[in-house]
């Protein structure tokens, strides 16, 4: 599981509206660009690939909480 996870918007708030996203996962600093349609362009360093579906998985689901549903 991660900790501290922030998100904020970024640029206009348009058609494709996408978020800047951080987070702690075991011990690293992450950040990533999420976008419109659920992909995510991930700063360097980006977590390891054998993590990365596990975290995108949880990513969204709060998103779609935080965002989605509001």
């Amino acid at each position: 599981m991660f900790s501290h996870f922030q998100y904020k918007s970024v640029g206009l708030k348009a058609r494709k509206p996408k978020w800047e996203i951080s987070f702690f996962y075991q011990g690293s600093y992450y950040r990533a660009l999420y976008l419109h349609d659920g992909q995510f362009d991930w700063f360097e360093p980006a977590p390891p690939k054998s993590e990365q579906e596990k975290l995108q998985s949880q990513i969204h689901e709060l998103m779609l909480f935080h965002v989605y549903e509001k």
